[in-house]
């Protein structure tokens, strides 16, 4: 190997480490500032229809203690437990007095479902998928090797290497 493509092959892989930690800096960053509730591991949510929630519906009121939307992460469970003296129906759940009802929410999407205890008869609900380490790890081996080879070529245009006159005798150029 030459001189010049030691300095070279040198001067990338400290591009590369640099890059390195630029983009894990940027990318954790990024991530710690934009990360959202919806972040976290999967749970099971739980919604209690009271007694009276059927005729407060009928009078077009909405029971304060059940949310007009919800926000779920693929793989929670929505329980439904039903204390009213009335069926309910949410969706594909029935759920009969005194009892409960489950909805595994599996893939990422916004929905919105016909529902008995709101005045709307519907219910909102956006399903999310979460940030994952993989998904992270992946962002960041796919940022790091771009973002290394800039690096690599604006530090050869901002600091050139240094080629001796003895470099240039030594490079063969035909004459025409």
């Amino acid at each position: 190997m030459s001189k010049k493509f030691q300095l070279y092959r040198k001067r990338f892989i400290v591009m590369f480490f640099v890059a390195f930690l630029f983009v894990g800096v940027i990318n954790e960053g990024a991530h710690m500032l934009l990360k959202e509730s919806t972040d976290r591991p999967q749970e099971t949510v739980e919604i209690l229809i009271p007694a009276g929630t059927a005729e407060r519906v009928e009078a077009g009121e909405a029971d304060p203690t059940i949310p007009a939307e919800l926000t779920f992460v693929i793989g929670d469970t929505l329980m439904v437990t039903n204390e009213d003296n009335v069926p309910h129906e949410l969706g594909p759940l029935w759920i009969p007095p005194d009892s409960s009802a489950s909805l595994l929410m599996e893939d990422a999407n916004k929905y919105t479902l016909g529902c008995t205890f709101q005045p709307s008869k519907y219910l909102n609900f956006d399903v999310r998928s979460r940030t994952t380490a993989t998904s992270r790890v992946q962002a960041f081996a796919l940022a790091t090797p771009p973002t290394a080879m800039f690096l690599f070529l604006y530090s050869l245009l901002i600091f050139p290497l240094k080629v001796t006159e003895e470099e240039i005798a030594d490079i063969n150029i035909p004459n025409k």
